[in-house]
Order: C-alpha cells, then sequence, then structure tokens
C-alpha cells in the first residue's frame, strides 16, 4: 500500500521540468507572470517560454540559464539547482546544436524580387538600350548605303553653285595670305550631319554637330578632303571669324566645297557679288 502511494508521487515528479516548478512555485507565491517579469526585468514572453520549458524561444543557452535562475530567484528557488537543471534539460534537448543567435533581424524573404522578376528587368533594360543605340545611330550618322544613294543623286544633278564655286574669284595678295592662316570652323545651328570626302568622292570620315556644337576642321582635313552635307541651312562656316554664307540651297545634297581658306573667302565673296549684280524685275513697258 506504501508503495502504491509513493508512486505516482515519483512519477509525477519524473516528468515535472524545470520550467513546471518555478511556475508551481511562482503560483503557490501568489504572483503573476507580470509580478515576475517586474522583479527579474525579463519580458513576459521570455518567462512564459521558460515555465513551458521552450527554451528556443530564448536568445541562446546562456540567455536560457540566466533567466531561469533570476526567475528562481524572485520565488525563492536555489538558483544555483534551478541553472543545473536547466543545463542538463540543455543538454538533453540537444540544444546545443541549435545556431547560434543572430542579432540581426532578417530580411523577409516575400520582399525580395524574384529570380524571375530580376532577369525580366534586367532584359527589358537591356532592350531598351539596344532600341536607343540603333535610333540613334540611324537617325544620326548615314550609313554606306545612304551616302552611295547622295553621291548618285549629286552626280545626276549638280547644284550650279558648286560649279561657281569651283572657279575661285580673284583675291588680292592681303587678302589671300589672311586667308591661308585662318581657321576653319564648322557650327551646328541644329543638329546636322557633315562628312569629308577624299579625292575619289569617297566619304572616309563623317561626324554630327548637335546645335551650338563648333568643330575646328583640322589642318590635313582642310588639305585632303572637301566638305558635304544633306542640310546646307543648318551649318555655319567662318574662316577667321568670318562667316561665308551658306554652302549649298536648303536640304539639298551639296558636295565638294573646298575647305581651304582662300577658296571659301573666294566662295563668300563671289556669292555676294552675284547678289550685289542681281537684275531687279521691273514692271513691264505696255505696247
Amino acid at each position: 500500500m506504501a508503495d502504491e502511494d509513493v508512486a505516482p508521487e515519483q512519477g509525477e515528479l519524473a516528468i515535472t521540468r524545470t520550467g513546471d516548478r518555478l511556475r508551481l512555485a511562482r503560483e503557490a507565491a501568489g504572483l503573476s507572470l507580470a509580478d515576475v517579469a517586474t522583479r527579474t526585468r525579463i519580458t513576459q514572453r521570455h518567462l512564459a517560454a521558460i515555465e513551458k520549458s521552450d527554451y528556443s524561444e530564448l536568445p541562446g543557452r546562456t540567455y536560457v540559464t540566466g533567466f531561469a535562475r533570476a526567475y528562481a530567484r524572485a520565488v525563492d528557488l536555489p538558483e544555483a539547482e534551478v541553472g543545473a537543471a536547466i543545463r542538463q534539460e540543455l543538454d538533453e534537448d540537444a540544444y546545443g546544436s541549435r545556431p547560434l543567435y543572430e542579432a540581426y533581424e532578417p530580411t523577409d524573404p516575400a520582399r525580395l524580387p524574384t529570380a524571375r522578376l530580376t532577369w525580366t528587368l534586367v532584359i527589358v533594360t537591356l532592350l531598351l538600350a539596344s532600341a536607343y543605340g540603333v535610333w540613334r545611330f540611324l537617325s544620326v550618322e548615314p550609313d554606306e548605303a545612304l551616302i552611295a544613294a547622295q553621291n548618285r543623286d549629286a552626280d545626276a544633278s549638280e547644284a550650279p553653285q558648286n560649279d561657281a564655286a569651283a572657279t575661285p574669284a580673284t583675291k588680292t595678295g592681303s587678302q589671300a595670305a589672311v586667308a591661308a592662316n585662318a581657321p576653319v570652323v564648322l557650327t551646328g545651328l541644329s543638329e546636322v550631319w557633315i562628312g569629308f570626302d577624299d579625292a575619289t568622292g569617297k566619304t572616309e570620315n563623317w561626324r554630327t554637330l548637335d546645335a551650338g556644337e563648333t568643330y575646328q576642321v583640322p589642318p590635313e582635313y582642310v588639305e585632303q578632303f572637301t566638305l558635304r552635307t544633306s542640310i546646307p541651312q543648318a551649318l555655319k562656316v567662318t574662316v577667321g571669324g568670318r562667316d561665308v554664307g551658306s554652302i549649298g540651297a536648303a536640304d539639298t545634297l551639296v558636295k565638294n566645297v573646298s575647305l581651304k581658306p582662300a577658296d571659301l573667302v573666294a566662295r563668300a565673296e563671289g556669292s555676294g557679288a552675284a547678289n550685289a549684280t542681281a537684275p531687279i524685275a521691273g514692271p513691264r513697258p505696255k505696247g
């Protein structure tokens, strides 16, 4: 009979963990969990985890033991004994294999872009960049086919002013000396394409001038190349700061424009003389 009375008590003690022991001591002392939290300065969430022996809720092994000892002091239990019991339970639960607590907050995976979305954005960006590059190239710099078509059109119908420009006007010696040393500068009045042709008429080099952009023709270009453009009204040509005027009719291809300062100055003087001597139409006599 005595054995039957002892066995249930031993069985109850055998299944009672340290957390249960702390909870029973708190209830016996008439304390609430909030009272223990005030005494120990430990959050109620952590104290409740200790009572449930759910140590995974606590930051780490050292915290589990320290919190349990503080709880024991608050409810008048031997803290050394409680601490030893907690360490034993941790070992039995293989708690030591748990990764170390990391103090930083991990990023919420739900807020990170998926791999598919990331690759989609990369592909769209590349396509937009490629499309812009193609548009810029086609709208600014003509290809070889366009240059060849312009050459054929110019050969079929040369503008009269180009023939006049081929024969330089008579210049004084001082004018020629000043013009020979003057820099030749091209200025874009709006976006304009310019090309430089060699002696055979083949365009070897070309570039685009933006509105307001200036380009001083290198001396070797002056000697070796002639100028061409398909928008002459958008190009201003100066020799030593002197505007030589328009080099062709608007929106027509002009080429074989000599870049030598003397020829450009003669071109300006020839254009001025032509404008000054142009006949003015008057009323027809009545007959």
